[in-house]
């Protein structure tokens, strides 16, 4: 997986190089990470925005993004499904490529609403690969961050 990140204070970096930067921001100090996907449809065309957040604690934090689009039709369900099977594909790569802490999964889902309908089988999947997940309206990265850049 190599990709372009962006970083609103940055700029543009190659998905390799986040490694460095985290360390270098976190100065061996401790790091929480935090990976959540939104996604917006519009006429037959998706837009799913994928954030890797970086808090230092008690010094604040940083993010990264990038987007995945796609001409192709997707249900609620089945769109929800895709935005948690990237993430679970940004931690692996956070994980296992750039040797990072296990970040937590944020969906955007919750127990109010239509996605009430896959809350369970959600958070059981994410759970059962071994990642802490929040939901709304606890999932941040998902809701708030990833939000801004799907449309």
């Amino acid at each position: 997986m190599n990709f372009r990140l962006k970083n609103p204070t940055i700029g543009f970096v190659e998905s390799l190089e986040i490694s460095d930067f985290i360390k270098e921001f976190s100065s061996e100090e401790e790091v929480k990470i935090w990976v959540g996907t939104d996604s917006h449809s519009r006429n037959g065309n998706v837009v799913f925005a994928t954030a890797i957040v970086i808090y230092k604690t008690g010094s604040g934090g940083t993010y990264f993004y990038y987007l995945t689009r796609e001409n192709k039709r997707y249900d609620m369900y089945n769109r929800l499904i895709k935005e948690a099977e990237l993430s679970l594909e940004t931690a692996k790569f956070l994980e296992e490529e750039l040797q990072l802490k296990r970040p937590e999964i944020h969906l955007d889902i919750g127990l109010n609403g239509k996605s009430k309908d896959i809350f369970n089988s959600l958070t059981g999947y994410v759970k059962g690969l071994g990642y802490d997940c929040k939901t709304k309206p606890y999932s941040f990265a998902a809701t708030n961050i990833a939000h801004i850049y799907t449309k």
